[in-house]
């Protein structure tokens, strides 16, 4: 990971180059200038020493030397062009030019001498040779000139010396403002930075009290000021959160207590039911058995009376029909009291379809409804239980049976599918004729006591609890159940289950977010 940059680090980084900038804009001028300044500080050292010269009356040791007219021509071509220009142009007293002597390049200043001056100085008297105010007359022309001669590379190291401070002053100068820029940073930006992110440390280590003591009078204050403000009422939110946690977990006992006696209550009702259901079967078998022997002796009987076998029929159904509705509450008690266990085995599909057509068709014959079955060849067999799953399409099939209209037909048919959880296995439908669901009640068919036609009048008894078990029992299964109808068109009603069988696992009870 690369290391960053700090904050400070970075803003001392843009201000010196923006320093520099600055600094080297601002010497741009002086820098191109240094060689006009160095030419104009010349000039003027050549005038203090012609000033001077006049003064002293000519002195031997000046390093000016005085030409007269009449041995110019002795000084080179630089000197005659000099002379010439003097004479010919009467308000000009200064020349500077460059020249070479003896091969090497030198700095000639020639400076113009009138004839009253030059009396002056062979006389060794002072002579006023100040650059002069006025027009000089015509009738004091000029009849000798003051030489000095100094070498170029004089000149340029003095340039590039000037040159070489100028660098100097600027680079101290970036360095002074840089200097000066940190200690301003670390002082009036950085150190209140970090006391604040002291104060921040401190809360993230559980010290909800501490608090910014930052007396700056400017923005950082306002900032731990708000700071301090923020974490006043986030102490005051966590104090109310803290009552409001203890208060939950007051209910939450109160709660859990109510839970397990609700979960005894559960236990215990589904214990009676399971126990009465039982105990309910034992005499109302022996009824049923009773009234069988007695309709089989008035089957016997020629000379008995059509009533008594009516009777007798009567006795008989609403005896089945009250064995089954105890069946059904026995075995939602046995789920939910937990005493329901699964035998899981190979099981052939097709010899199950076939057993439940066969177990029901004597039902369905008596209404005149047809049972057929579409089962595909080669089927693998499935681990399941096959007695919850006979459970689950006996349901499915009487139901069917008992909604499907007198000279229908009810199909069960069995598909290979490919369940959502990416498993393969097989889907077994039982096809109605009936009247079908509504779609509002599609959802909660297959919960406990629910029925199309929960009126009192309804043409159809039951106690509303065979889909719920089956809905139980293909959980126990790890099977899914399910149903496909549209009003007056019928209903199908399936089960899907894997070919391989694999226990459902449970959530844990404190399931991470």
């Amino acid at each position: 990971m690369a290391r960053r940059i700090s904050l400070v680090n970075r803003t001392v980084v843009v201000f010196t180059i923006a320093s520099a900038g600055i600094v080297a804009g601002a010497m741009a001028v002086p820098w191109i200038a240094a060689e006009q300044l160095v030419r104009e500080t010349r000039r003027f050292e050549f005038r203090e020493l012609v000033s001077a010269y006049g003064t002293a009356g000519g002195r031997a040791d000046s390093p000016l030397r005085l030409i007269t007219s009449d041995a110019i021509d002795s000084g080179g071509d630089a000197m005659i062009d000099a002379f010439a220009r003097f004479r010919r142009e009467n308000e000009l007293f200064e020349i500077l030019v460059e020249s070479q002597v003896d091969g090497k390049p030198i700095e000639r200043s020639f400076r113009a001498v009138r004839r009253s001056s030059l009396s002056a100085l062979r006389d060794g008297q002072p002579a006023d040779l100040k650059p002069p105010s006025l027009p000089t007359p015509a009738d004091d022309p000029v009849e000798a000139i003051l030489v000095l001669d100094r070498p170029v590379a004089e000149g340029a190291a003095l340039v590039r010396a000037k040159r070489i401070w100028f660098l100097a002053s600027g680079g101290l100068a970036v360095v002074a403002l840089s200097a000066l820029y940190i200690l301003l940073v670390r002082r009036d930006l950085l150190r209140p930075v970090r006391r604040l992110r002291d104060t921040v440390e401190k809360v993230r280590k559980g010290e909800i009290g501490a608090r910014s003591a930052l007396k700056t009078a400017d923005d950082y204050q306002r900032l731990g000021e708000s700071f301090n403000a923020m974490l006043d009422q986030f102490e005051q939110a966590q104090k109310q959160l803290r009552a409001i946690n203890e208060s939950l977990d007051l209910k939450l006992g109160e709660l859990s207590e109510a839970n397990v006696g609700l979960y005894e209550s559960n236990r215990l009702k589904s214990e009676f039911l399971a126990n009465v259901s039982h105990e309910l079967r034992t005499p109302l078998n022996s009824i049923i058995g009773f009234a069988e022997l007695l309709d089989e002796l008035a089957r016997s009987d020629t000379t008995a009376d059509p009533k008594r076998r009516r009777f007798i029929g009567h006795i008989l159904s609403s005896g089945r029909s009250l064995l089954d509705m105890i069946n059904e509450l026995l075995s939602m008690a046995k789920i939910e009291a937990g005493r329901m266990e699964v035998a899981i085995e190979p099981t052939s599909v097709t010899d199950l379809v076939e057993g439940i057509v066969t177990i029901m068709r004597p039902q369905a014959t008596a209404r005149r409804i047809e049972i057929s079955s579409r089962v595909p060849s080669g089927l693998p067999t499935i681990e399941t239980d096959p007695g919850k799953l006979q459970q689950i399409l006996y349901n499915f099939l009487s139901n069917a049976i008992k909604f499907s209209p007198e000279g229908s037909e009810v199909t069960i048919a069995v598909e290979r599918v490919s369940r959502s959880d990416g498993e393969g296995g097989v889907r077994i439908e039982v096809q109605d004729r009936g009247p079908g669901i509504p779609f509002d009640m599609q959802d909660t068919i297959f919960e406990k006591f629910r029925q199309v036609d929960a009126s009192t009048t309804r043409e159809h008894s039951g106690t509303g609890l065979g889909l719920a078990i089956c809905r139980e029992l293909a959980q126990m299964l790890n099977a899914s159940v399910g149903l496909a109808s549209e009003p007056g068109k019928g209903s199908t009603f399936f089960v899907e289950l894997s070919f391989e069988f694999k226990g459902r696992e449970l959530p844990p009870l404190m399931a991470e977010a």
